[in-house]
């Protein structure tokens, strides 16, 4: 069981576990004091539920009433769940060295940034305020843009950052044996996860074996390595039998993951025919106690590919608050920014006279349109064919003059929305063997979520080879099945 934190940012200054180690049954404790824990355990938490000490039992029971023995005694630290109340000239950090902006999967370094409080003052009090960023890009002329605009909107937006809590709370169980260190967990890519995990316990990937047989729900927060296998890993070496870790439906809110919440500013100028001419794009990300994802950067690259702006300029920060650590989930940017995006192309339609579905088609992308600051080509987009195609089967020239149709307290509302989420990657691997007996052997290192994705990006191959599915056999689970990174 996990002993986590009861404040936002505090140091540990003493743990007293004298009466804990004195129970019948209690077998170990580990602590960020032991060596090549690293960042597993910490003795600066820096939101509630940051794990602190880890202690094994002989059953979860003995394990979860030697814990509540344990005196833990903590200094409470400057803490914010706030952003802007960090960037704000002489706010509080969510870190003790300073830093408050990047880490995590941001792809920038940790480093301190204030914005000046006329960089506040300048802005209405509905309006979100920007200073200097730590990702920009821009194309185009959009003060040109805008002059030429016959319609402009400047609106705020804020996304909430909720949990991913998937059914299946974190489980993990390792132990040591032959030199090498199993590991049992699930994972949404057991080969993408390899890595991070043999890096948690200090040794190479020939030393891991990682089996990850099922994996339930993950919607993103399963898609690297969990603290968790390596918190079991270090507590099993340290008493030399296996460690089971299995952390509560409680726990699971705080270190299971959550979407990073989004305060946005998107002005945005049409022509009277109802193109986009020009956007002004400015988002400061919540990047929780960790950094987060690059939420803000990919919600960016939805506004440019979605909508085809043809001038576009934006500007994000993702700052680290003491709040639940964050990371992807379903789309991570692109859900968010549709749900601020697209009732702007509504009122747009209105103020405009448009159809609501002719206003998108007009701005979608096809086979010819471009993304982000470089403008770079896009491989394929069909979304005039998807709107078109949508329409025809919910019969939109029909049903959208219903909408706002009265009928006592109920109204009947019909509308539309699009989104996108990008898939496919390069640098990725497969592996197949086709023996004498005519078996297609398909190696897959995607983790098995209940959605048969191990067998379903593994099809192709058959279907190249014109080899039956039930000629097939697909190897998954763990890497000593020698599994492709996939």
């Amino acid at each position: 069981r996990l002993l986590t934190s009861p404040v936002p940012h505090g140091r540990v200054t003493n743990i007293d576990a004298s009466g804990a180690l004195a129970m019948d049954g209690v077998i170990g404790i580990l602590t960020a004091n032991d060596d090549g824990v690293g960042a597993l355990l910490t003795n600066e938490p820096k939101f509630v539920g940051d794990p602190i000490l880890a202690l094994a039992a002989v059953d979860e029971t003995t394990a979860q009433d030697a814990i509540d023995r344990i005196v833990l005694d903590i200094e409470p630290l400057d803490y914010t769940v706030d952003p802007l109340d960090s960037l704000y000239p002489g706010g509080p950090d969510a870190r003790s060295d300073g830093s408050n902006v990047g880490g995590g999967r941001t792809g920038l370094e940790r480093r301190r940034v204030k914005w000046t409080a006329r960089d506040f003052s300048a802005v209405e009090e509905d309006q979100l305020p920007m200073g200097e960023p730590a990702w920009q890009w821009s194309y185009g002329d959009i003060e040109a843009g805008f002059q030429e605009a016959d319609l402009v909107f400047d609106e705020s937006f804020v996304t909430q950052g909720n949990s991913h809590h998937s059914m299946e709370p974190r489980t993990a169980m390792a132990y040591w044996q032959g030199g090498k260190c199993y590991v049992h967990t699930g994972s949404q890519s057991l080969t993408a996860s390899l890595a991070g995990i043999a890096d948690q316990l200090g040794i190479t990937i020939d030393e891991l074996v990682y089996v990850n047989e099922n994996c339930g729900g993950g919607f993103g927060s399963k898609g690297t390595a969990a603290q968790t296998a390596g918190i079991s890993g270090h507590l099993s070496k340290q008493i030399g039998r296996p460690v089971m870790l299995r952390i509560s439906r409680h726990e699971e809110f705080y270190i299971g993951s959550a979407r990073g919440t989004l305060q946005g500013r998107i002005k945005i100028g049409f022509r009277r025919d109802g193109r986009i001419v020009a956007v002004d794009f400015s988002v400061v990300q919540d990047g929780g106690a960790n950094g987060g994802f690059q939420d803000a950067g990919d919600a960016a690259q939805a506004v440019s590919i979605m909508y085809q702006p043809e001038s576009m300029r934006f500007r994000g920060i993702p700052v680290l608050t003491n709040t639940t650590p964050r990371g992807p989930q379903r789309g991570p940017g692109q859900n968010q920014v549709a749900a601020a995006m697209e009732p702007i192309l509504d009122k747009a339609a209105r103020d405009l006279g448009l159809d609501r579905l002719a206003i998108r088609k007009l701005n979608a992308p096809d086979n010819n349109a471009t993304v982000g600051g470089q403008q770079i080509p896009v491989t394929s987009a069909y979304m005039p064919d998807a709107l078109d195609k949508g329409a025809g089967m919910f019969n939109w020239v029909e049903q959208q003059v219903r909408s706002g149709e009265r009928n006592g307290s109920k109204v009947f509302g019909v509308g539309i929305g699009q989104a996108y989420h990008d898939v496919g990657r390069t640098g990725y691997d497969g592996l197949l063997v086709l023996t004498p007996d005519g078996k297609l052997h398909l190696h897959s290192g995607v983790g098995n979520l209940g959605t048969y994705s191990y067998a379903s990006t593994t099809r192709p191959a058959a279907e190249v080879l014109k080899c039956d599915w039930e000629n097939c056999i697909v190897h998954q689970g763990t890497n000593a099945k020698h599994l492709p990174i996939s």
